[in-house]
């Protein structure tokens, strides 16, 4: 009577193995898909931005200060002539109003790259960041008549730091926040006659975070930030500036529009 041969020890160990190697293949695969759609969601998501900027400045003169303002029932201070907004109604359902999120769950970057000046500007700094190494001093001075003045931080990541004016704290270590970006702080301060000094340090943010100060002549309105673009990113899966393949950045410029940088 003959018997059935069954699997021998490496044929069982064989075929385990060739499913592992089938699974990790498969979920690779779909792994890769979905990095993929969530792709082409966010590039979506940004082209749907751009026309919704482009649609409020061809309104107002003007791109909001933070993204969010796309949503707003009602127009943001300065620029209530020729509001017709909302501008992004039929996304409201897909993003979160306040704060625009990416597919990967992460704050979208939007940045107008020019700072807001107050008039009659006695000092605008450079863009004060770091790429590396350990917390930042500064010191700048700057020639003013005595008088009621004006300080404008526009911050870009920054998340904690401090700025003096003439050896006075100003603007403290928890004003800085991350978001939104950019970060508007603007304080009212007394100018000396002569010589002043802004000084500070900043001593939290990721390498490429900056802040910019100006320091000008008081007013009773800001004037809003003027620019003829503006820049939109998701920092991709890994959330981080920079990157390659699924961890790349995607940067949306509308100098360069209808293109992804």
């Amino acid at each position: 009577m003959n018997q059935k041969k069954g699997f021998t020890l490496p044929e069982v160990v064989a075929f385990i193995f060739i499913l592992m190697v089938v699974a990790g293949i498969s979920i690779r695969l779909v792994y890769s898909v979905n990095q993929k759609a969530k792709i082409v969601v966010a590039k979506t998501e940004i082209s749907q931005f751009a026309v919704a900027l482009e649609d409020m400045k061809d309104d107002t003169g003007y791109y909001p200060v933070h993204l969010g303002a796309i949503f707003a029932e009602s127009a943001p201070a300065g620029m209530e002539r020729n509001w017709h907004g909302p501008y992004a109604t039929k996304m409201r359902d897909m993003i979160n109003a306040d704060t625009p999120v990416d597919p990967w769950g992460n704050p979208y970057f939007y940045e107008i790259p020019l700072t807001d000046v107050p008039p009659e500007t006695y000092l605008q700094t450079p863009e004060i960041g770091r790429s590396a190494g350990p917390p930042t001093t500064y010191n700048h001075t700057f020639t003013a008549p005595a008088g009621p003045g004006v300080i404008i931080v526009t911050n870009y990541g920054i998340t904690s730091g401090e700025i003096r004016l003439n050896g006075t704290v100003v603007v403290s270590s928890s004003e800085f926040k991350n978001h939104p970006r950019p970060q508007i702080i603007t304080k009212n301060v007394t100018l000396i006659g002569g010589i002043n000094t802004l000084g500070g340090s900043w001593f939290a943010s990721t390498p490429n975070d900056y802040y910019i100060v100006s320091v000008g002549k008081s007013a009773t309105k800001t004037a809003l930030p003027t620019s003829d673009y503006f820049i939109i990113k998701s920092y991709g899966r890994d959330k981080k500036s920079g990157g390659t393949g699924f961890n790349r950045d995607i940067i949306f410029n509308s100098k360069m529009y209808p293109n992804f940088q």
